[in-house]
């Protein structure tokens, strides 16, 4: 969860970023419609995953997690013309209302969206048809990210970037004794995920210490 008292350097950084209006408003209202505005991506970390779609070239991407739709749009400005995202979402509230939005966004900037709603390690399936993907965004169900990196592994195309959410679980993976909301099982699954990424010879991969935590990358 992402705290809503901003930092100097955070709101430093909100007054400087251009944003994607009027989408970003408007999946940033939908988000709060839901209560889930805590959860949606921070201005600087949106521009830096469209950076990392744009760093990988990315013709075909996806992600996992649509939430209200603000990543997909920035990942569909970092893809190239006529690029297309594959995003997926379990809840059917959510992709309520992150599909128009997604849909008009992609239609106005030359791009595809094509939403898939269930969870995903059954969407996925129908997914695996369109790979290797050039870039794979995962900010899902965190007991899962290790099914998702499995799957990765297969259908990224060597070259290929992953950018992954919340791997810090808001420092629960330290197991320091706090309050915060995960299970043993989320925690150690996120801490097997993010071990997978840095120590595997499949990958060269790096953390980007933002407050939730961004785990980065390359497909060897």
């Amino acid at each position: 969860m992402r705290s809503k008292e901003l930092t100097p350097q955070e709101i430093y950084l909100q007054q400087t970023l251009p944003s994607l209006e009027p989408y970003e408003t408007q999946c940033r209202k939908a988000a709060d419609s839901l209560n889930l505005g805590g959860i949606s991506l921070a201005k600087s970390e949106a521009h830096f995953l469209r950076w990392c779609v744009q760093l990988s070239q990315a013709d075909k991407a996806l992600e996992i997690g649509t939430l209200t739709g603000l990543s997909g749009i920035y990942i569909l400005d970092g893809l190239k013309p006529k690029g297309t995202l594959w995003t997926l979402e379990k809840n059917p509230q959510h992709m309520e209302k992150a599909k128009p939005l997604l849909q008009q966004f992609a239609s106005e900037r030359n791009k595809q969206v094509k939403p898939l709603l269930g969870d995903a390690r059954e969407t996925l399936a129908m997914a695996e048809a369109e790979s290797p993907f050039d870039f794979i965004f995962i900010d899902g169900n965190k007991a899962a990210y290790l099914d998702y990196l499995i799957w990765s592994e297969k259908n990224l195309k060597s070259g290929g970037y992953l950018l992954a959410d919340n791997v810090f679980l808001s420092g629960a993976v330290s197991e320091l004794d706090f309050e915060h909301p995960f299970s043993k099982k989320q925690i150690h699954v996120m801490q097997e995920f993010n071990k997978r990424l840095l120590e595997s010879p499949a990958w060269r991969a790096c953390f980007v210490p933002t407050v939730e935590g961004f785990l980065l990358a390359q497909k060897n």
